[in-house]
């Protein structure tokens, strides 16, 4: 496993943050871990910069974008587990975790994601932070597979996990069904590019149905949440590389009741209990992909 690196890629809004669930301080993550490794804001949060500094894992300061730390995201969670994992005695490389989000941006027009967006790079906490996530990514992602050859490991992308898109169904209709597929067919393969390799893209679907409703009772938002997910399984049809993880097969997912159990009070944000399960499935979903390359 020596020669092996598992890189585990997180973009897109507060879900991707882990927005409204801090971590208590006995689950922080304030000693850098052995086996697992990311990409400080203060070392790497730039357009400028060459190369990467990797670093032992800590819950804080490793999403490079918005200024939000210990929570409870799934980036923490699958860090936590993964070292744990071979602290037990358990065969697996070395994690290296990849952090971009910002809360409240879409991929549509006007917000951070969109291609087109203004190329700035302002740090700062939700609300101040703004940067042009496309470009950002594009940028750090290209620098990845040299700063792993340099440290002597060889990727084995885990794939990029897109958990995004709730804010898209601010956009206008013709935004939507005119230009959303494309655009965000557009980021992803900016994104591939930039590693050269087709790498897995998996579209976790949106569920917040509650909250479309909330922010618009006359059922117009939860239409275009619903058809946010037609374009997801039609990405998926169309691309083979493409994956949709669904949260419904999460046990803790009940239909039908508000919240449907894996969202906190506002029901747009998961519980930590949703993202603890959806940490634990991307590992063992990695590890039973290991298990049967090697049948």
């Amino acid at each position: 496993m020596e020669n092996k690196a598992a890189v585990f890629i997180l973009l897109g809004q507060s879900n991707a943050v882990g927005h409204g669930v801090p971590m208590k301080d006995e689950d922080k993550i304030t000693t850098p871990l052995k086996n697992v490794f990311g990409l400080s804001r203060e070392k790497n949060q730039s357009f400028k910069n060459t190369s990467l500094e990797w670093e032992g894992y800590k819950s804080a300061g490793m999403n490079l974008a918005e200024e939000q730390d210990d929570t409870y995201s799934v980036a923490n969670l699958l860090a936590k587990y993964w070292q744990s994992s071979i602290d037990a005695g358990n065969e697996l490389p070395d994690l290296h975790i990849i952090q971009i989000a910002i809360g409240a941006q879409g991929a549509t027009k006007g917000f951070m994601w969109h291609p087109e967006y203004e190329r700035v790079l302002v740090p700062g906490k939700l609300g101040t932070v703004k940067i042009a996530l496309t470009p950002y990514t594009e940028h750090i992602l290209s620098l990845v597979p040299q700063s792993l050859e340099a440290l002597g490991k060889t990727p084995e992308y885990m794939g990029i996990h897109w958990r995004g898109s709730e804010d898209d169904a601010n956009a206008q209709w013709d935004e939507l069904k005119d230009n959303c597929k494309n655009t965000l067919f557009e980021i992803f393969s900016r994104f591939q590019n930039a590693l050269k390799k087709k790498v897995p893209v998996i579209l976790h679907r949106r569920v917040s149905e509650d909250r479309s409703l909330d922010f618009d009772p006359s059922g117009e938002g939860l239409k275009k949440l619903r058809y946010i997910n037609e374009i997801f399984e039609k990405l998926v049809e169309e691309n083979k590389e493409y994956e949709m993880f669904d949260i419904r097969n999460c046990p803790l997912y009940i239909p039908d009741v508000r919240g449907n159990g894996v969202f906190i009070e506002d029901v747009v944000h998961y519980t930590p209990e949703a993202n603890m399960w959806v940490a634990q499935k991307i590992m063992d979903d990695y590890i039973n992909n290991q298990l049967s390359k090697n049948i």
